[in-house]
C-alpha cells in the first residue's frame, strides 16, 4: 500500500517537473523552427525525452492500477530506458553546469567608528535569462532522471508483492476449495444417476 502511495506520488511529481522543462526547452526550440534550422543536439534530445518522459508518466500514473498484475517489469524497463536518456541528454548539455548566469555586484564599506566609507551606490543583480533557464531545465532533467529511477525499482518492487501476495491467496483459496468442489461434484453425480434409474 505504501509503495503504491509512493509511485502515485512520484510519478505526478514526476509530471510536475516536466511541464517546466517542456516550456523551458520549448523557448529555446522556437527560433530554430521559425529560421526553418536544426537545434541543437543537446537541447533537442532533452526536449524530446521530456516530452516523451512527460507523456509515459501520464499514461502509467492512470493505467498502473488497474494492469498492475501484468505491467510491472513492462514499466520498469520503459522507466530504466528512460533514465539511460535522460543521463544521455544530461551528459550532451554538461556544459552548462560551469556556466555563471548572474552577476551580483554589492558595495563594499567599512564602518570604523563614527567614521564610514563606501566604494558604491547601490546593489545590483543582473541575471542572463536564456543561461538561466537553460541551466534550470538541466538541472531539473537530473531531479528527473532520479525520479526515473525510482519508480523503476517502486514499479518492480510493486509487481513483486502483487504475485505475492495473488500467490498466497490462490492457493489459500485452491487449497479450500479442491475439497469442497469435490464432494459436491460426487455428489451432484450421485443424485444424476439415481435420476437417470
Amino acid at each position: 500500500m505504501l509503495s503504491s502511495a509512493l509511485f502515485t506520488g512520484v510519478r505526478i511529481l514526476e509530471v510536475i517537473i516536466a511541464i517546466p522543462i517542456i516550456g523551458m526547452l520549448g523557448w529555446f526550440i522556437d527560433p530554430y523552427v521559425d529560421n526553418n534550422a536544426t537545434p541543437p543536439d543537446g537541447l533537442l534530445t532533452l526536449f524530446i525525452v521530456s516530452i516523451l518522459a512527460c507523456a509515459w508518466a501520464l499514461v502509467t500514473l492512470f493505467q498502473f492500477h488497474r494492469y498492475r498484475n501484468m505491467s510491472g517489469p513492462f514499466i520498469a524497463v520503459i522507466d530504466i530506458g528512460f533514465v539511460g536518456a535522460w543521463i544521455a541528454g544530461i551528459y550532451l548539455n554538461r556544459g552548462i553546469s560551469d556556466a555563471d548566469c548572474s552577476n551580483f555586484t554589492a558595495p563594499v564599506g567599512v564602518r570604523l567608528g563614527d567614521n564610514s566609507y563606501s566604494a558604491g551606490d547601490s546593489w545590483s543583480a543582473s541575471v542572463n535569462k536564456p543561461c538561466a533557464m537553460f541551466k534550470a531545465s538541466w538541472i531539473l532533467s537530473i531531479i528527473e532522471c532520479v525520479l526515473f529511477f525510482l519508480t523503476c525499482l517502486l514499479s518492480w518492487t510493486l509487481y513483486r508483492s502483487y504475485r505475492y501476495d495473488t500467490r498466497h491467496v490462490h492457493k489459500e483459496y485452491t487449497g479450500g476449495r479442491r475439497s469442497g468442489s469435490t464432494s459436491t461434484y460426487s455428489s451432484h453425480r450421485r443424485h444424476h444417476r439415481h435420476a437417470r434409474v
